[in-house]
């Protein structure tokens, strides 16, 4: 049995095994990071919730066929453990064309399921930052839900 420490590495691993596939648009990639289940759910940014395997694979196929370039620089990673389920929240800091220094930033969170051999993506929820969180204190009240 793993420790912890052994755990939560293998977790980012599969972490940064999505955001691979993510880049290859390559969908057989994606394929392999994910629980091909009903339980499966995505939200892309600006997206509604897709569930279901079937509903996830078709939107990574439709973002791939539209996409020429893609290219992740993953930072603020966490892991948190439950179990047979962990989830990881980072920050993805994404640039669509080469040699460029302007990238978007999105915070993600991405949950992963243990199947007895290797953990799989069964959620991913990335919302765009669209401007910096307020110091604790100076929150506009406006702005808060």
């Amino acid at each position: 049995m793993a420790s912890q420490e052994e755990t939560i590495e293998q977790v980012k691993r599969a972490n940064e095994r999505f955001y691979r596939a993510f880049e290859s648009l390559d969908i057989s990639k994606m394929a392999a990071v994910w629980m091909q289940a009903e339980r499966a759910k995505c939200v892309h940014p600006g997206w509604s919730l897709l569930s279901g395997w079937e509903a996830v694979r078709q939107s990574w196929e439709a973002i791939f066929a539209n996409t020429d370039y893609m290219r992740f620089v993953i930072t603020d990673v966490a892991v948190h453990l439950y179990g047979r389920v962990a989830w990881v929240t980072c920050m993805e800091n994404l640039s669509d064309a080469p040699d460029t220094l302007q990238m978007a930033r999105i915070l993600a969170t991405n949950v992963f399921e243990h199947t007895g051999e290797e953990w799989r993506m069964v959620h991913h929820h990335a919302s765009p930052i669209m401007r910096p969180a307020p110091a604790l204190g100076d929150a506009d009240p406006e702005f808060l839900n």
